[in-house]
């Protein structure tokens, strides 16, 4: 038997006069704030949209009537599509309440009808609003985006457990981003601007935006007061981090005195809901780079995050505004505009993601796993009933690391590989390796890195920065990759603070940029099945790589409270800052006084002696080529304390006198001298031998209060110490 079934397009329906209505009430619910906030946002794209009156009115009804209310709910009012579609955008920017249903108070009587009077109800719990009766009639069901589901594992063979208050940090946030306005002032802009933009529509579009308010193009940077640079890595592309760095070294050396730079891009920051899939890490590293360059070479600047999707008029305009607030007031800033909207960063407390039993079978990797903070970490899984452990690290074993981990192989099963984590085939075989041994992939903890000697980005090549980053950059997108082809539980990247803080990374650019690329990533690469976080961690006390002094001395963790976050934060997701506080003072006796305190270890003292005049003529050469190097520019006669010498100064000054005079030199000379001719007769001093009779007592260096500052220093003038911050 045949039959034929002919389809064809139903006759169109003819819909009424176009519907004429004051104003609209959209309804937004769901099963926590965060859903509400991210529906709202869709909602808002939708709405921007619109066909026209009847695309809108159908847009309300399906809201409204179309979708099944959850506990949380919020509303919003608007006399047209626009109108909605800005409002449901204050509420996905917390700038609108939200609002459980059932907990608000009882309507007056009579209940208020008008639209705006409902919407503040509603979003306070009230759910007696009869939804169908606004609709229009004849609306109908249309293309609304869907619920925003959660997405979470949940296995059959785990227990779901709260998190022991042991492993809850004190304090943790996530980065986010609230809404602020330009300065009103910030209209004109005088000045001249040197335009680094590769993209011709932009750059036209820019010179012209620049020159309505008043600024002068200039054609290179010495010419300028200001730099402005555009970052233009094509669409689904990371930047080349190398011409990156010789670019912003290279702008930094030209700037005139008092000059700044505006440094921007696309994709470098998840600014609103669903821009996560979309975020460039290699972008966010360049940003973090800019900001900590700057700081520590104090130029003020602007990093500025634009919107893809706006053509080059548009983020011509967002520029010149940009521009005209740093000229005009000074102020480093970060911002990122999103639809017109201008946004700046701001925090949000993160709780602790749910707890994770580690398991006895399948094997865990650790990365880096020797070394000062990794060691610790496989101890505590072992703790916690790890049994296999695959240990990776670039360093040959040698005496000390066979014995650490002899002594780990005591209580688990321990395996040592030599590999690189920046070369993906030799991680992978490694990792192919352990499973065929192991079973199952748990987890990964991503240990990997170094840090250079404290120095200025202006004056390190990218070869030496290189060898800072890479394990950092091209090892974690390895290292979470392996982990999520495997279906293990979680990748966690030990990242610093350094990544989110511009102060953190002075004097250690590379290291800056290299740990916002691991956050970024994070951010990036988190999922259901895969749990992917990075910890920017603050100072661990007596543990870890070094970092400027003055930050340290402001966020740190001792060791216990630093292992208690790792695993509180194990599977959270994301980039998790843990801010950290200023480490406790020991307590000190009584008699325990700068002029009585014994010398630390490592501390020299000042012994005034008589040196020769040929001793201080060439030292105060080496002085004067030493500021020259680094300040360029010979203090003369002028008081040091008046040329703002900072840890980070004061640490170059040092390593240059070292270099040019041959001898070992105490960064505290460079607090205490006053001139640079004093501070040449005390390095002429401290190399003349004991004194002699009748010469005085010696002075500890203490005495002025600079001992702790030399030893907070000293770390940081050499490769390879063991210092104190992931």
């Amino acid at each position: 038997m045949n039959a034929h079934v002919i389809v064809e397009e139903p006759p169109p329906v003819e819909r009424g006069a176009v519907p004429v209505q004051d104003s609209h009430l959209v309804r937004v619910t769901g099963a926590d704030e965060r859903a509400v906030r991210e529906l709202a946002a869709a909602y808002a794209d939708r709405f921007a949209t619109s066909r026209g009156p009847w695309d809108t009115a159908d847009l309300c009804h399906t809201a409204n009537v179309g979708r099944s209310p959850q506990e949380y709910v919020t509303a919003v009012h608007g006399r047209d599509a626009a109108e909605l579609a800005e409002n449901l955008r204050a509420v996905a920017a917390g700038r609108l309440p939200v609002g459980v249903a059932g907990s608000g108070t009882r309507a007056p009587d009579p209940a208020p009808t008008g639209h705006a009077a409902l919407a503040e109800l509603v979003r306070t719990g009230y759910t007696g609003v009869d939804w169908p009766a606004l609709s229009v009639p004849g609306a109908r069901t249309t293309d609304l985006p869907t619920y925003p589901f959660a997405p979470g594992r949940h296995w059959h063979m785990h227990t779901e457990t709260t998190a022991p208050a042991e492993d809850t940090p004190s304090e943790a946030y996530r980065a986010t981003w609230r809404e602020e306005a330009l300065p009103q002032e910030a209209q004109a802009a005088p000045g001249t601007v040197r335009l680094v933009v590769t993209d011709p529509a932009l750059h036209e579009a820019l010179t012209a935006e620049l020159r309505a308010h008043g600024a002068h193009v200039a054609g290179t940077e010495a010419e300028a007061d200001t730099v402005l640079m555009v970052d233009a890595t094509p669409p689904g592309q990371e930047p080349d981090l190398s011409t990156f760095w010789a670019r912003v070294a290279k702008t930094l050396k030209a700037l005139p005195p008092h000059g700044r730079l505006l440094w921007a891009a696309c994709h470098g920051a998840a600014v609103r809901p669903g821009e996560h899939a979309s975020l460039r890490p290699g972008t966010a590293a360049q940003a973090m780079a800019v900001a900590a360059a700057c700081a520590e070479s104090r130029i003020a600047h602007a990093v500025v995050h634009l919107d893809p999707s706006e053509p080059a008029e548009a983020r011509a305009r967002v520029l010149a505004a940009e521009y005209a607030a740093l000229r005009q007031g000074g102020e480093s800033t970060v911002a990122a505009h999103r639809a017109g909207v201008r946004y700046v960063p701001d925090t949000s407390p993160v709780r602790p993601g749910r707890a994770y039993e580690v398991r006895p079978d399948g094997y865990y990797l650790v990365t880096g796993g020797l070394g000062a903070i990794g060691r610790r970490l496989v101890e505590r899984l072992i703790d916690r009933g790890a049994r296999h452990i695959g240990i990776v690290g670039r360093s040959a074993l040698d005496p000390g690391r066979s014995q650490v981990l002899r002594a780990l192989a005591t209580r688990a099963e321990v395996v040592y590989r030599s590999c690189d984590v920046a070369d993906a085939p030799a991680l992978t075989a490694v990792v192919g390796e352990l499973d065929a041994r192991w079973g199952r992939l748990r987890g990964v903890v991503h240990c990997s890195g170094g840090v250079n000697a404290f120095g200025a980005m202006r004056r390190r090549p990218w070869a030496d920065a290189a060898r800072v980053v890479t394990p950092k950059t091209d090892g974690s997108l390895h290292a979470v990759r392996l982990a999520q082809d495997r279906g293990a539980d979680f990748a966690v990247l030990t990242s610093s603070l350094a990544g989110t803080h511009a102060d953190a990374g002075r004097g250690l650019v590379d290291y800056s940029l290299a740990n916002a690329y691991q956050l970024a990533l994070a951010e990036r690469e988190h999922g259901p099945v895969t749990a992917v976080t990075a910890h920017a961690w603050p100072n661990w006390t007596g543990v870890g790589m070094a970092a400027d002094a003055d930050f340290a001395a402001a966020h740190s963790l001792d060791a216990t409270e630093a292992e208690a976050a790792f695993f509180g934060h194990l599977l959270t997701g994301g980039a998790v800052v843990l801010p950290g506080h200023a480490p406790a003072a020991p307590p000190a006796s009584p008699a325990d006084t700068p002029e009585t305190r014994e010398p630390g270890p490592g501390t020299r003292t000042v012994i005034p002696a008589p040196a020769t005049g040929r001793d201080r003529t060439a030292l105060r050469a080496h002085v004067r080529d030493a500021f020259l190097h680094v300040l360029g520019d010979d203090p003369g006669d002028r008081p040091l304390r008046g040329l703002g010498l900072d840890s980070l100064v004061i640490a170059e000054l040092a390593t240059a006198l070292e270099q040019r005079a041959g001898r070992t030199v105490d960064p505290s000379l460079l607090m205490r001298a006053r001139t640079a001719d004093e501070l040449a007769a005390e390095l002429a001093a401290t190399a003349a031998g004991p004194p002699e009779a009748g010469a005085g007592p010696a002075v500890p260096a203490d005495a002025t209060g600079a001992t702790a500052l030399s030893l907070l220093l000293r770390p940081l003038l050499t490769d390879g110490g063991d210092g104190v911050t992931p």
